[in-house]
């Protein structure tokens, strides 16, 4: 009986402290809790407090958040539940970061760099400034990086080369300056990448015809100096070239005709010179063709419009071309706008545009055309059947004859425009 008493007693004992203990341990958390320091965060933050302090210190370099967007990024929610959070179902871990088009205003925490399960980080149109943080380049699961239509200055980071998943990269419309890194060129999954609107000098990088995957190439509006490297013509599987509003000096090369997958070719704005390639006019896939605002001289090949049957818009103007209008031009059936004017083309326009039913803008001003013919003007009778066209502007030329009697008729109905 005395030894059970003993057993009972120190049961009760160990029982006791085993209360005690929790209760000590509630209380600390308790305390812990009111004090404001987070309860442990392999129970609330999915095993992973690095992407948490990561997006509180991008949070605290935003200075102004006009929509409230970081109203939820509190303790109150899981971080994966935050406005413009995406985390892998698995892991809880940040993969996307999107907060486009929500007027915020600072700059860009080198800290985003800690988001190491990051695959994209979309932030565009907003007015993030500074620079764009070299932190960036340790995330080699990155795939997008979009911070287009920002206030992002100083260079290119050349070690986004890290990045080497990176497929979209989007910086256009910022302050950025320099040239572009040659690091990048071990970008070898890049499909898009736009640098438009920025203040980048140098010459295009020759390692751009290494992007065998590059869909689309948008780069106007900056101050490239040199050339248009022949190895552009490389870029085989490539979209859209748009290198507009440059100072690109020299002739277009060659080699880009061989880009079969051209849809648009933008190269104006330049001081590009000489003739266009004639394998140019076989890249039957292009829509969208501008070359306006150059020094390019020569004439229009008589086969062009039969070589390039989808073209939408076809801008020449402001260059030194001669010759007369091909009358191939009749088969334009997709062409929309049409604009030649300030060049100095000759003779008389032959073109039947009864062929031409979506054609809406034909500028063809400031040119020589005119043949003396009695019938010169005979080609305005065929303008009536396009149903679309809205303006159409003919003056400073050496046309001569009587217009047809269904101008005025024709101008109340299609609103044309008079000069």
């Amino acid at each position: 009986m005395k030894m059970q008493a003993m057993n009972l007693r120190l049961l009760c004992s160990i029982q006791f402290q085993t209360i005690l203990l929790l209760l000590v341990v509630l209380l600390h958390i308790k305390t812990l809790s009111v004090s404001g320091i987070s309860i442990a965060t392999s129970t609330y933050f999915g095993g992973n407090e690095t992407d948490h302090q990561a997006l509180l210190a991008f949070k605290r370099q935003i200075t102004r958040d006009p929509e409230n967007v970081f109203s939820s990024w509190n303790d109150s929610f899981h971080f994966c539940e935050w406005e413009g959070v995406t985390c892998s179902r698995k892991h809880r871990r940040v993969t996307v970061l999107d907060l486009r088009t929500k007027g915020l205003v600072g700059s860009l925490s080198p800290y985003i760099g800690n988001l190491s399960f990051i695959r994209e980080i979309v932030l565009a149109n907003n007015t993030i400034g500074g620079k764009i943080p070299d932190e960036v380049g340790r995330l080699f699961r990155l795939q997008v990086l979009w911070l287009s239509n920002n206030s992002f200055q100083g260079e290119i980071p050349a070690n986004l080369s890290h990045c080497s998943n990176i497929k979209i990269l989007r910086v256009g419309t910022n302050d950025l300056s320099g040239s572009i890194p040659k690091e990048l060129a071990s970008l070898s999954k890049l499909k898009f990448l736009a640098l438009s609107t920025n203040n980048l000098r140098g010459g295009i990088p020759p390692f751009f015809g290494n992007f065998s995957s590059l869909q689309v190439l948008s780069a106007p509006e900056n101050v490239f100096g040199g050339h248009i490297p022949d190895v552009l013509g490389q870029l085989r599987s490539l979209n859209i070239l748009d290198l507009s509003d440059n100072k690109l000096s020299g002739h277009i090369p060659d080699t880009l005709g061989q880009l079969r997958s051209l849809t648009y070719l933008g190269l104006n704005g330049n001081k590009l010179s000489g003739l266009i390639p004639p394998s140019l006019y076989n890249l039957s896939s292009i829509t969208e063709f501008y070359l306006c605002k150059n020094k390019l001289s020569g004439s229009l090949p008589k086969n062009l419009f039969l070589t390039l049957p989808h073209l939408q818009r076809f801008f020449i103007n402001e260059n030194q071309f001669t010759g007369s209008l091909p009358v191939s031009l009749s088969n334009a059936s997709e062409l929309q706008y049409f604009q030649v004017d300030m060049n100095n083309f000759t003779g008389k326009i032959s073109v039947n545009f009864a062929g031409l039913p979506r054609l809406e803008v034909l500028l063809i001003q400031d040119n020589n055309f005119g043949s003396g013919d009695d019938d010169e003007m005979n080609f305005f009778q065929s303008l009536f059947n396009s149903s679309s066209l809205r303006i159409i502007v003919l003056s400073w030329n050496q046309l001569k004859g009587t217009l047809p009697n269904v101008l005025g008729r024709g101008s109340n109905k299609r609103g044309f425009r008079k000069c």
